[in-house]
């Protein structure tokens, strides 16, 4: 990353080195980061209904599987939709997060 174009040319205008790695490293490396952590996160999500499960925890994963054990399935359908309003969600605050550290990214 180091050895890019632009942070050559940063160096060679005289931009102080913590300000390239700040302003220009960093965030060009972040993008990766953040996209991983957004699918470990998307993850995290899907396996509350095991841990909670098994750890028998009061929450909506729980009340998730009592209700496929009932075969509600208004209650399943709502629940499924609150996971899938979440998820959307996560994708969304990821996707702004895109915006922040990237420009290009705005005007795409």
């Amino acid at each position: 990353m180091l050895g890019r174009d632009y942070v050559r040319t940063a160096m060679a205008k005289g931009v102080a080195p913590m300000r390239i790695v700040v302003h220009h490293v960093i965030r060009n490396a972040l993008i990766p980061v953040v996209t991983v952590l957004a699918l470990h996160l998307g993850t995290l999500l899907g396996g509350t209904v095991l841990v909670e499960f098994v750890f028998n925890w009061p929450g909506l994963s729980g009340y998730l599987v009592n209700a496929v054990e009932a075969r509600d399935y208004p209650e399943v359908m709502g629940i499924v939709l609150v996971i899938s309003v979440l998820f959307v969600l996560l994708n969304l605050a990821v996707d702004l997060l895109y915006a922040l550290l990237d420009p290009r990214v705005r005007h795409a």
